[in-house]
């Protein structure tokens, strides 16, 4: 399985991609030793902040961005964007605002990341 990240270890933001099999992980694209070990916490992490957007109502903006208030395990993004596609917010909400607590019951909850305000484009 060949994978594709951008590695955030230095200013050069090399576009990484990984291919493993069995025990052994194979990194191309690296411009420095550090994306290796970028690639190997890739890799190996099961869990990442999530983010997506949320739609809203009062306000001339159809959606809000939105992110999760801790790591959220990977196999669950799916269904967080089911649950959020339920979702209408009223504006006007504030960054930091929760939009959705424990959100799945994983004690993770959704908070706003922009202000929007009822007349803010």
């Amino acid at each position: 399985m060949i994978r594709e990240i951008i590695c955030n270890e230095c200013s050069k933001k090399c576009i990484l991609s990984m291919d493993k099999y069995e025990n052994i992980l194979e990194v191309k694209g690296n411009l420095c030793d550090r994306g290796i070990e970028c690639a190997k916490l890739a890799i190996s992490n099961k869990s990442d902040i999530f983010t997506t957007i949320v739609r809203i109502k009062g306000s001339n903006c159809n959606v809000v961005p939105v992110k999760s208030s801790k790591p959220l395990d990977k196999n669950l993004w799916i269904e967080c964007s089911k649950v959020l596609s339920r979702i209408h917010v009223g504006a006007p909400v504030k960054m930091g605002n929760i939009i959705c607590k424990n959100i799945l019951n994983t004690g993770v909850d959704i908070v706003c990341t922009k202000n929007i305000d009822e007349n803010t484009r």
